[in-house]
């Protein structure tokens, strides 16, 4: 794509692309109904009743919050079941009335929103811009997501899909080493990060192709990264690693982040 001096210069220049944490789930009181006066001696034991019944409620959306929100923090992506199990116990059929209130104050409160995947599972994508200081990333993070900015700008640029042999060639060349349990002195285990953890993390969509003779490894864009990261970004990051050269110039990319903001209006 470009000289490896190139990408390396821009990378420290313009890569800060983090996703925004440090939300912390047991600090917040998420949701609450103003309870109603007891003392009041018109109250009928059914308003006595469906106040106990708001409260219950209530703390099962805290619950669910906090019970996301810890899930999060390794970005992982949680099944209905394991919802159900570990949150909702024998009370499953507050389930769909319980998850819409807590997507709501996730977006609201949080920032965060709730998204269903295929075969009951969901996820949080970040809705905030990481523009605020005191919410910065920690180090390790923000190294991380470097990382897997370049990743998926290379995918891109490979129209969406890209062969694993091409990636690991590709970071090489920047001087980033792929190699098994190899650490990079910023970016750590490089190979596990690629394999592992962002394929984990919805970032990452690892496909493999067995034949015959052969096992082949393909990248694409996996769903959070969908939602947290942007083609036209990834472009305008080539742009500048070009000297300006105009994003519309690679055609095909182009054509496809203009389709895609289209089809996301």
């Amino acid at each position: 794509m470009s000289s490896q001096n190139g990408w390396r210069n821009q990378m420290q220049k313009n890569l800060s692309q983090p996703i925004v944490r440090g939300r912390n789930a047991k600090d917040v009181v998420y949701y609450s109904q103003p309870s109603s006066s007891s003392s009041s001696s018109s109250l009928s034991q059914n308003s006595s009743l469906d106040d106990a019944t708001s409260k219950e409620n209530d703390q099962l959306v805290n619950s669910l919050i906090r019970y996301l929100l810890t899930l999060d923090e390794g970005k992982q992506i949680i099944s209905k079941a394991r919802i159900i199990k570990n949150v909702f116990g024998n009370r499953g059929k507050h389930f769909a009335q319980t998850m819409n209130k807590a997507k709501n104050l996730l977006s609201m409160v949080f920032g965060y929103q709730l998204i269903e995947l295929e075969s009951g599972k969901y996820m949080l994508v970040n809705e905030i811009e990481n523009t605020l200081p005191h919410i910065e990333p920690s180090a390790t993070e923000s190294s991380q997501m470097i990382l897997l900015f370049l990743v998926l700008t290379h995918i891109f640029m490979l129209e969406d899909c890209c062969s694993e042999e091409s990636l690991w060639s590709f970071l090489t060349n920047l001087g980033i080493p792929c190699e098994d349990d190899q650490q990079h002195s910023y970016f750590g285990n490089v190979k596990q990060l690629i394999t592992e953890i962002f394929v984990a993390q919805g970032y990452l969509n690892k496909i493999v192709l067995e034949t015959n003779d052969s096992t082949n490894v393909e990248y694409k864009w996996g769903y959070r990264a969908e939602y947290e990261f942007s083609r036209r970004t990834a472009l305008e990051f080539v742009s500048q690693v070009y000297d300006g050269r105009p994003i519309n110039s690679w055609q095909l990319q182009y054509k496809t982040l203009i389709a895609r903001e289209a089809a996301d209006k």
